[in-house]
């Protein structure tokens, strides 16, 4: 063990070996592993080849972060190489302005392909004063691994990230490979853990939404992760969206059947009470008490006039759709479930 503590969870609990390439830790907390020995790699001398640029690979990752892309996008793609995951985007997607960072010579075909190309790192841009973003999507594909500082990348990243926005991230899993214990890549400086991404992701005010493994860059990296991080903030909502949907918005009067949990995990958040009539519910213990500030009553009380009636449940709609039929035989009741609301 290390006496050093972890770059990124500040872990105590260090391994420490050396490769072929140079002396490595990891952290026994967090699980990231870096090299101690960090090696200068000049991509600026060096043509980086697009790896993994199939169609089926690249649609691959746009499937992934295609649902966080709003329309006429802004996107700031780093790293791009010489611009395929740019080029089947912007194929794919309503794409409003696509800017990209290349440092290598490859950058020269991608040039074609965005409607900006810088050449600097992104950190350096912002230092020299480059009004840059806001975007609403930032793109980075197996580049991350190769940063001596990602944190302080990723908290710039952050800086032009709209507050909506998203930033899609992939890199090897671990070792990139689940049949080989380490990577040994020269130009990789940081082996990413699920756990270790998502905590540096935190550490600079970003939230992991979205995470998967086992995406494959090529033989060599079939064990990529992929993530989805946005800036974290405290959860706010539309007052009664869910009572705003059209299969109720009209209505007034609605009997719901369930007086359960969902109606304070659900309804009592989400949903305007005015618009309830009352409620219904088969269990003795809650008739002839108020939920909601509404009556709950036995099935029986249902009557023989037609009702917009709301299923209020998910597990049991089948069975409280049937219940209803046979309460009131032939009444053409409308009947809408708490699932359609919500989308399910």
């Amino acid at each position: 063990m290390s006496d050093q503590k972890c770059i990124v969870c500040g872990g105590a609990r260090i391994f420490s070996f050396s490769t072929p390439v140079g002396p490595r830790a990891y952290c026994g907390a967090c699980f990231h592993g870096w090299r101690l020995d960090q090696p200068v790699y000049a991509y600026s001398n060096t043509a980086m080849c697009s790896l993994g640029t199939s169609r089926r690979r690249l649609e691959t990752q746009i499937g992934f972060f295609a649902p966080f892309a709003p329309d006429r996008a802004s996107i700031l793609e780093i790293g791009c190489a010489t611009g395929e995951l740019a080029a089947a985007t912007r194929d794919r997607l309503d794409i409003g302005r696509y800017e990209a960072i290349e440092l290598s010579p490859a950058g020269a075909l991608a040039r074609t392909r965005v409607d900006r190309l810088y050449t600097a790192p992104l950190r350096d841009l912002l230092a020299r004063g480059e009004n840059l973003g806001p975007y609403d999507l930032i793109l980075m594909s197996h580049v991350l691994e190769h940063i001596t500082d990602p944190a302080a990348e990723l908290r710039a990243m952050a800086g032009v990230l709209r507050p909506s926005g998203h930033l899609f991230l992939e890199v090897p899993n671990l070792s990139g490979h689940r049949r080989l214990p380490i990577d040994d890549n020269r130009s990789h400086l940081h082996f990413f853990s699920p756990t270790s991404l998502s905590r540096m992701l935190a550490d600079v005010g970003l939230e992991t939404i979205a995470t998967v493994t086992d995406v494959r860059l090529d033989a060599r990296y079939a064990d990529s992760l992929q993530v989805i991080a946005r800036p974290f903030d405290v959860p706010t909502w539309p007052a009664h969206f869910l009572s705003d949907h059209p299969d109720v918005s009209n209505e007034t009067n609605i009997v719901v059947w369930g007086a359960g949990s969902l109606a304070d995990e659900i309804l009592a958040n989400f949903f305007d009470a005015s618009k309830i009539g009352w409620f219904i519910d088969a269990n003795p213990a809650k008739q002839a008490g108020l939920c909601l500030g509404k009556r709950v009553l036995p099935p029986e009380s249902l009557g023989d006039a037609p009702q917009t009636i709301l299923i209020n449940s998910i597990d049991f709609a089948d069975t409280i759709a049937e219940n209803i039929c046979r309460v009131s035989p032939g009444v053409k009741h409308r009947l809408i479930r708490i699932g359609d609301l919500l989308g399910d």
